[in-house]
């Protein structure tokens, strides 16, 4: 996979381009034509000219409407497109799932929470599915993909490009893990944030190892998509299958825009 440290934005502290990870075909994703990051509000004039050096053409929000009022994306200009994409199968968009948490405050109710995050988020993500592939499939230009925290709904969706894509469990995997965080990393302002968020949303005080299952990227989460997929739909391909919008030759004609040799 390719070494892109030295791409960063200021405002965004989840963000990266996934450029050069490899297809199991011996193709590579070409270009920066899928971005992925956390909430934008917060980033600078320089990160948007950044951004739209790299191409960008189409921001795609996943968050819900109370989120994106809280946090507005401010987009420099109407040279970048805003889609909005609202998947509400997250603890984020989602007060109800705080209760799970709310009644076990500690690190394995906040576990208990996220894994039911993730089996709910493929269900949440399929009537989205044709638009988003759409965006690739017309080949206008870079999308960054996000959320709030940038891994869990766009997780679950940048897992499902990456799959349609040929790659691999593994190369999947190693990019999902580049998001966990300890609550202990994240700034200042968003430990406020999050510490005033779910304490409003459980109504009392949670651990900071609760804390950090929320915020973490775990191979378990993941993995509870996938058991919901093979359980319910009869696995990744079948799922793409039914939910993508596109046939086999439009899959095919999708990897062959994006990778490169």
């Amino acid at each position: 996979m390719v070494n892109q440290e030295d791409l960063r934005l200021q405002g965004a502290d989840n963000f990266r381009s996934l450029k050069g990870i490899p297809s199991h075909c011996g193709r590579r994703i070409g270009g920066d034509i899928l971005l992925r990051a956390d909430q934008l509000h917060g980033l600078t004039a320089e990160d948007w000219q950044t951004l739209q050096r790299l191409g960008l053409q189409t921001v795609c929000d996943l968050r819900s409407a109370g989120e994106r009022e809280r946090y507005p994306n401010r987009l420099p200009n109407n040279a970048i497109r805003e889609l909005h994409l609202e998947v509400i199968g997250d603890v984020r968009a989602d007060p109800r799932l705080a209760l799970m948490l709310a009644n076990n405050p500690v690190a394995e109710g906040a576990r208990a929470m996220m894994l039911e995050v993730y089996r709910r988020l493929p269900g949440m993500l399929a009537p989205r599915l044709p638009a988003l592939f759409e965006l690739f499939s017309a080949g206008k230009g870079s999308v960054l993909i996000h959320c709030t925290a940038g891994k869990d709904r766009t997780g679950i969706a940048v897992m499902l490009l990456l799959h349609a894509l040929g790659v691999t469990p593994e190369h999947i995997l190693t990019d999902y893990l580049r998001s966990a965080r300890r609550f202990s990393q994240l700034s200042a302002e968003r430990q406020q944030a999050m510490s005033h968020a779910v304490g409003r949303m459980v109504g009392q005080s949670v651990s900071e190892a609760a804390f950090d299952a929320v915020v973490d990227a775990r191979p378990e989460y993941l993995n509870a998509a996938y058991a919901v997929i093979e359980a319910e739909y009869g696995g990744l391909d079948r799922y793409l299958q039914r939910f993508s919008g596109l046939s086999g030759t439009g899959l095919q004609a999708l990897r062959d825009t994006l990778l490169v040799a």
